[in-house]
């Protein structure tokens, strides 16, 4: 079974058991493998959290003096 969680996919490896986290197209490679579908979206909740915190700080220009 795959979930598809805010542009992550969910992989079932083993019913119940294992939970693989895939990334964003393109390259959709493994990220992490969870025990639980809900483990699993807190994870991806947290990446993107963590994501887009950097680049809001990656976007911040130094200021001049």
């Amino acid at each position: 079974m795959r979930i598809y969680y805010r542009g992550y996919v969910i992989d079932e490896e083993i019913p119940s058991i294992s939970y693989s986290v895939y990334g964003c197209r393109p390259e959709r490679s493994e990220l992490t493998t969870r025990s639980t579908t809900r483990e699993a979206m807190q994870w991806i909740d947290r990446d993107a959290k963590r994501e887009a915190i950097l680049g809001a700080t990656r976007t911040l220009q130094p200021a001049a003096f």
